[in-house]
């Protein structure tokens, strides 16, 4: 009787470990796809380059 339930226990325990990173995996996704849309949305900041390195593109 005590191996029955120490199995289902086991059984269990497993189920909520694959149910938990079923969930973690959804919401990764959803947080990533997100933040691939708020990347395309958001303007990119203009850089200036240092003198120096004008210079140098504009040598080559």
């Amino acid at each position: 009787m005590l191996k029955i339930g120490l199995f289902i226990l086991v059984l269990a325990c497993l189920v909520m470990l694959l149910g938990l990173l079923y969930i973690s995996f959804k919401m990764l996704k959803e947080t990533q796809q997100k933040q691939k849309e708020e990347s395309k949305i958001a303007k990119k900041p203009q850089y200036q380059l240092h003198p120096k390195l004008k210079q140098k593109q504009s040598k080559k």
